[in-house]
């Protein structure tokens, strides 16, 4: 996929993911659909994928699936700490491990999925 359709492909992943996450804080629904945030995950990773390989592709490197995959769940972890110690003073008696895994795991997938829809285009 071109460089420039992968900026507006990431562009839209992420106001899409910005759209939905005021949605959900405003009406709840992290908390009233337990598998809201399993798609909100996936899009994010799906945007994190998609940034690594535009930066890469705009410093003229070659992309991977590994690059997709490693990007996305490095800032799936960086979310990850920031869900930790946001909610912790709030809700310290939360099940994370399990939560945790399952998020990290929409990412690198959502990473997967950005890395497959650039190489179909190709």
């Amino acid at each position: 996929m071109h460089t420039q359709r992968v900026l507006y492909v990431q562009f839209f992943s992420v106001a899409v993911l910005a759209a939905l996450t005021w949605v959900a804080l405003a009406q709840d629904l992290f908390f009233r659909l337990w598998w809201f945030d399993i798609p909100m995950h996936l899009l994010g990773g799906v945007w994190a994928g998609y940034a690594v390989i535009w930066v890469l592709q705009r410093k003229g490197w070659g992309v991977s699936l590994v690059h997709a995959v490693v990007g996305a769940f490095a800032i799936g972890v960086a979310w990850e700490l920031f869900e930790y110690f946001w909610d912790m003073p709030r809700s310290p008696f939360m099940s994370y491990p399990l939560d945790t895994a399952k998020d990290l795991l929409m990412d690198i997938l959502g990473g997967v999925v950005a890395y497959l829809s650039t190489r179909r285009r190709s």
